[in-house]
């Protein structure tokens, strides 16, 4: 009799471990964290459409992609998110060389805009092309009319006008994607040498180096005359009512790339990659300028662009960008501490 019950006893409690197991698998199997470097409104509103799609239980933590790429380095051996999404592409390139990104190349990396694919074909089996950003300035008129100043500036070495000591704002490069980008462009140009020149230069015109939060928000409140970032941003607070126009630079036309990685040990893999293939669809790609007024272009083929957005085909003097080089993990490191030693820190003793 003993002996039945416990049988019975070890039959139940084995079939409870394994209940536990499976629901604690489905727990896990329900849940995904997502490291953010979009427009906080953005981040919402995708990580919310994809959780009522999947019915996955979807956070996210905002950052930018600086900050982010620290925060993933930080966390290399106890990783606390799952995917990575937004931010230039560059730090995600540079956190794949560090062995910091799981492999995946997603099915839809097919439908990603054919300029792209010898890059997907190179850097796509750890990183995925979400979306296409414009360089460019911003300027608040009402600032610059109260600044005397008529004509708005079109090229590089307009923000050189002494008129503008103290009203140009850009993000630093040890926390904001977008002025590495700015870095990489001007190198791109006209070599390191004269784009460190004119960088020094540019930073007699500085107020101070910002949150890339910051930068287009301080604009559109007039706390600068000036901004550089990308042009999607300013299109926004335009649309909101603030008195701010977009310039491409007359010199050439760059760029960068979103991207969305997967983070080597996460902890909800194929939640990740489920997110991945959705992010990568024509649907995902049209909601931040459908549902939060945020014109980044779509770099599916099938997605269809905001009419706010810059039209790619109109870009005729688009620099041939080398992601090889400036997505390098020692190239990066290299020209951030650079400019670090010989612009910032120049900035903060004047």
């Amino acid at each position: 009799m003993e002996l039945k019950i416990t049988k019975i006893l070890t039959a139940l409690f084995g079939t409870t471990i394994l209940t536990l197991a499976a629901t604690d698998k489905a727990w896990a199997e329900g849940k995904l964290t997502v490291y953010c470097s979009v427009q906080n409104n953005t981040c919402e509103k995708m990580t919310q459409i994809f959780a009522q799609k999947y019915q996955v239980d979807t956070q996210f933590i905002r950052n930018s992609t600086g900050a982010t790429f620290s925060k993933i380095k930080a966390e290399k051996d106890n990783p606390q998110a799952d995917i990575w999404y937004g931010g230039t592409i560059e730090p995600h390139f540079q956190a794949g060389e560090l062995g910091l990104l799981e492999s995946y190349r997603s099915p839809k990396q097919a439908e990603i805009m054919p300029q792209f694919k010898e890059l997907m074909n190179k850097k796509g089996d750890l990183t995925s092309i979400g979306y296409m950003l414009v360089l460019g300035f911003g300027v608040n008129t009402e600032k610059l009319k109260r600044l005397g100043i008529t004509e708005y500036p079109k090229c590089w070495n307009d923000l050189l006008n002494p008129k503008l000591k103290g009203e140009v704002q850009l993000a630093d490069p040890q926390l904001s994607g977008t002025t590495y980008t700015v870095i990489a462009s001007l190198i791109q140009m006209w070599g390191e040498e004269k784009a460190f020149d004119f960088l020094k230069k540019l930073d007699t015109n500085v107020s101070q180096y910002v949150k890339s939060s910051l930068v287009t928000s301080n604009l559109a409140r007039g706390e600068s005359a000036v901004s550089i970032g990308f042009v999607h941003s300013y299109a926004t607070e335009k649309e909101k009512g603030a008195p701010v126009e977009a310039i491409l630079p007359c010199d050439s036309d760059s760029y960068s790339l979103g991207g969305i990685s997967i983070l080597k040990g996460a902890r909800n893999l194929e939640n990740a990659k489920l997110f991945m293939d959705w992010a990568l669809s024509a649907e995902a790609q049209e909601i931040p300028w459908r549902e939060t007024g945020v014109y980044q272009i779509p770099t599916n083929v099938n997605a269809v662009a905001s009419p706010n957005s810059v039209d790619p085909k109109t870009l005729t003097k688009l620099l041939d960008y080398d992601f090889e080089r400036f997505g390098s993990a020692a190239e990066g490191k290299r020209l951030t501490d650079k400019w670090l030693q010989e612009v910032k820190l120049h900035h903060k003793a004047q």
